[in-house]
């Protein structure tokens, strides 16, 4: 039986050894990721199952709804034994005062309110020379003019050096990054420097920055955070280089190399050139909110 479980009821410590017993555990669903993304998050478990899902909320107009943070791919449900059905038994289960939700939840049985979405990931277990032979021509051709990128390859960035990078690019401001999500970005990245789950690199040019990523590493899964390129980085090809750089020096582990998801088709060509495959997880839509309060988007 599913039951909704406020914040101050959860055991993290049992939360997340439950979140460890799962199958297809992210390192999205550690109660020390909520807590950076989404302070006071609340939860949907199943404990006869093993099954539990977080559910981060917000009030405004009067309205609580469930959302996305910032940063994080998926919720969940994360089950011992995952099964399609999963996600919509979870969002039918979500409470009578959440009655606006829109929420990105673990792949299952897609339909009209559970849309699919892309991620995009591959096996590093393979030597290198096997995993290169798995790009695309483009990328393989252009990975031949990254001499200058080489010579600027950084490591052990910290997450202030990378979140003044982020912060100051002219693609943070295009994108839109609200002052909450920088706050959230900059807890998730401490929170992960902290406890050794993740590091950030780079490519210098002239001594600064001209390229950044973020990766955390745990759960079997190597994933592309956050990263970006201003203009400087793109004239030398810095994020391809980065990201071959990082592939070269994880290769032949046992490891899922996750670029955390796009549906931009810009971006996913981008990716899928370093070999990676297509896979889905599922975007959860309810509304029922009253009319014309079902008009508005929170």
């Amino acid at each position: 039986m599913i039951r909704y479980v406020r914040h101050s009821g959860i055991d993290m410590d049992a939360w997340d050894a439950r979140l460890e017993r799962c199958a297809n555990k992210l390192w999205y669903g550690l109660s020390t990721t909520l807590h950076a993304a989404a302070p006071g998050w609340d939860a949907l478990m199943d404990e006869e199952t093993g099954m539990q899902m977080a559910l981060p909320w917000r009030r405004k107009w009067g309205i609580t709804y469930a959302y996305q943070p910032f940063l994080l791919q998926q919720l969940g449900p994360f089950a011992p034994e995952p099964r399609p059905g999963d996600t919509a038994r979870f969002v039918a289960a979500l409470p009578p005062h959440i009655r606006f939700a829109d929420i990105y939840l673990c792949p299952g049985t897609s339909g009209p309110s559970l849309p699919e979405q892309q991620n995009i990931s591959f096996s590093l277990r393979k030597p290198i020379d096997e995993l290169r032979s798995c790009y695309s021509e483009n990328h393989r051709r252009t990975l031949k003019k990254t001499a200058e990128a080489d010579k600027g390859w950084t490591t052990g960035i910290s997450v202030s050096g990378i979140t003044a990078f982020f912060i100051g690019s002219e693609q943070f401001k295009r994108w839109g990054i609200k002052p909450d999500q920088v706050e959230a970005m900059r807890r998730i990245l401490a929170t992960c420097e902290h406890l050794g789950q993740g590091f950030g690199c780079g490519v210098r040019s002239g001594g600064e920055l001209v390229c950044a990523a973020w990766f955390v590493r745990w759960g079997g899964r190597l994933i592309f955070l956050k990263g970006l390129a201003n203009d400087a980085g793109r004239k030398l090809h810095a994020m391809h280089y980065l990201i071959d750089r990082v592939i070269a020096e994880h290769a032949g582990q046992d490891l899922i190399f996750d670029f955390a998801g796009t549906n931009d088709p810009d971006l996913a060509r981008f990716y899928l050139g370093f070999g990676g495959e297509r896979a889905v997880y599922l975007r959860a839509l309810v509304n029922k909110l009253p009319f014309p309060l079902n008009l508005l988007r929170t």
